[in-house]
């Protein structure tokens, strides 16, 4: 079994231990604010709250313990610390002069350099028990701190000090040199009543001078108050109206930007308009143009038809009017060679009858041999119609129809 002893050695060994500058802040007679008015008193500790924090911020403070209305705050500068204190003091003394007189709030201030412990972010040791119990001697509204802050300030800053003496506070083992600061930048601070005799003529030339000092430092602070505001306020009016400025000045781009979105879309607008108006006036003049190419191809195919019929019917009276003259000829010579009587009336018959009326040298020959044999025989043709032999195939009606050559 091992020793369990070398771990409380080993937790020793590893503790961190710095000297730090302890700044330790309570409200007096906060138990009395909140039984008068707990709401008012709550929201008047938040709002000097708000102020504690932004200057423990500027002076590169760091709160880490708080219990309550009790604040613990380390820096790592002595004199930092007393400044940051001293102005905390001073803005939550302005704030408490526009609250009523049962609702203002006051602070006890402690400061201590000295040496603590290191667990996490929180502090421990002597150094931060010695700041908290000198914090308890303080005025409300006051400072006090210890020697060794005394001792790292007393050449660095313009204040005034009141000599407490040594201090046996509660579980220190040894006394404490203690000193309350009287007089600060800002102005006074309460002090500490001491039980040493001081005669009324002390007392009066200290409270004349206090109070002169105190009237001063206030006409000051007043002075630089009012002139910081009326800046604030002219740098918060200046701010507004580069705002303003600013965003008409937006207003007015885009305005000015839309109203060319709108001229640009309205001569998109036309452009297309336009274009589908000549499109549509293109489109309109090639139907015109292929109408009235339909039209005259219609008419010229109606002319060339038409042509073709006069064409058809020229030939066609040419043809007839061809073989008119051919029959007018024929006829002719068929009047020329056909002898008078019977047989120029034979001849005619077969015109007349719808025959073909153009004589055949068949027929021709035969009329001729007719004729030479009755010659030789010494007769007349007409009697020679008896003795002449018929033609193989034909009639004799059918061979004296047909004319003579």
């Amino acid at each position: 079994m091992s020793d369990p002893l070398p771990e409380p050695e080993s937790q020793q060994d590893s503790l961190e231990r710095r000297l730090a500058t302890i700044l330790a802040a309570d409200v007096a007679g906060y138990s009395r604010l909140m039984e008068q008015n707990e709401e008012a008193t709550v929201q008047t500790l938040r709002s000097h709250r708000s102020v504690f924090d932004a200057l423990l911020k500027q002076h590169h403070g760091r709160i880490f313990n708080t219990a309550g209305d009790a604040i613990l705050a380390e820096f790592p500068s002595t004199v930092e610390a007393v400044r940051c204190a001293t102005e905390i003091q001073s803005a939550l003394g302005t704030r408490n002069e526009h609250l009523p007189p049962e609702e203002r709030m006051l602070f006890r201030m402690g400061i201590n350099l000295g040496d603590v412990v290191v667990q996490g972010g929180d502090l421990l040791g002597d150094g931060v028990n010695v700041a908290a119990r000198i914090q308890a001697l303080a005025e409300p509204g006051g400072i006090c701190i210890s020697g060794s802050v005394y001792d790292q300030i007393q050449n660095k800053l313009s204040l005034q000090f009141q000599r407490l003496g040594d201090k046996n506070l509660k579980n220190i083992a040894n006394p404490v040199r203690t000193f309350s600061i009287t007089q600060s930048d800002a102005g006074a601070l309460p002090m500490i009543r001491r039980a040493s005799p001081v005669s009324r003529t002390a007392l009066a030339v200290g409270a004349v001078v206090a109070i002169l000092i105190a009237g001063g430092g206030y006409a000051l602070w007043r002075t630089s108050e009012s002139r910081r505001v009326e800046q604030e306020t002219l740098a918060a009016q200046l701010a507004a109206e580069k705002k303003a400025a600013e965003e008409a000045r937006q207003k007015a781009d885009e305005l000015t930007r839309r109203a060319s979105q709108a001229e640009e879309k309205a001569e998109r607008e036309r452009i297309a308009a336009e274009a589908a108006k000549r499109e549509a006036e293109l489109k309109t003049q090639a139907e015109r143009s292929d109408e009235a190419r339909r039209r005259a191809e219609e008419q010229g195919k109606r002319l060339s038809d038409e042509n073709q019929k006069l064409a058809a019917k020229a030939a066609s009276e040419e043809a007839r009017a061809t073989a008119a003259r051919r029959e007018d000829r024929h006829r002719i010579k068929r009047r020329r060679r056909c002898p008078s009587g019977r047989r120029a009336l034979r001849c005619r018959r077969p015109a007349l009858a719808g025959l073909s009326t153009a004589p055949t040298k068949a027929s021709c020959a035969m009329r001729r041999w007719t004729r030479r044999s009755a010659a030789f025989a010494g007769r007349s043709p007409s009697s020679s119609r008896t003795a002449r032999p018929p033609e193989p195939g034909r009639t004799e009606r059918s061979a004296s129809s047909r004319p003579c050559a």
